[in-house]
């Protein structure tokens, strides 16, 4: 609430899109939805915090007049730790103590329905913003050592894969990994950055002609692999 308090203080609009170790912003008592002009689609927020608004978790918006795609949720590697410490199990679960919430990953449903959404809107798209990103991508020299990693679900990140060879999409973005780097051509992890659309375009956009980056991006070990 503190966080949200000092976020609202700020005046600035937060879109955000859900991640894992999060309630659904649908859950909460006293959520609306509302259609914003601002991004030209249906989103979620709180009366009292005007200026946090939810992306849903699969949609189509418009900004700053480049079009979106987004799907929210990802799976918790820590999911069976965190019950565990709480000494709990999927049946007792209590995300309050746990932070663990059943439905952080998208149903096969939804993820039918956000297919049907994207070909209606597709099949280009200038964005995805995604939590977890596409399993091509992933990032496997940030996996934890600790994780039995056959033990992790990992349907998400193969449905995005089916999803960025579906549909044509100019830059995906995602986090997920707590890491801030240049994953592969025209893919980028964020965690802490904060970047302007319009520079993220720019430099794609100079890549495709020149097949240069900037020398300090920094990326990631697989960028060369993902460049063949």
């Amino acid at each position: 609430q503190k966080k949200k308090e000092f976020i609202e203080a700020q005046k600035y609009y937060i879109y955000v899109v859900r991640g894992n170790h999060e309630c659904r912003p649908q859950h909460l008592e006293n959520i609306e939805y509302i259609f914003d002009n601002n991004v030209n689609g249906c989103v979620m927020y709180e009366p009292e915090y005007p200026h946090i608004r939810y992306f849903l978790d699969y949609g189509v918006y418009t900004i700053n007049n480049y079009k979106c795609a987004v799907v929210g949720g990802a799976y918790s590697v820590d999911k069976w730790w965190r019950l565990e410490r709480a000494g709990m199990t999927e049946e007792t679960n209590n995300p309050k103590k746990t932070g663990w919430f059943a439905d952080e990953c998208l149903t096969d449903k939804e993820m039918a329905d956000a297919e049907r959404v994207f070909t209606e809107n597709g099949p280009y798209f200038d964005f995805l913003f995604c939590h977890t990103c596409p399993i091509t991508f992933q990032p496997t020299d940030l996996f934890l050592g600790a994780v039995d990693q056959s033990k992790v679900d990992k349907s998400m990140e193969v449905w995005l894969d089916k999803i960025y060879k579906q549909f044509t999409f100019g830059v995906t973005l995602f986090g997920h990994y707590h890491a801030d780097r240049i994953e592969a051509p025209f893919v980028e992890q964020y965690f802490n950055d904060i970047e302007n659309l319009d520079i993220i375009i720019h430099r794609w956009d100079k890549y495709a002609w020149t097949g240069e980056l900037d020398w300090w991006l920094y990326k990631s070990p697989n960028f060369y692999m993902n460049n063949q």
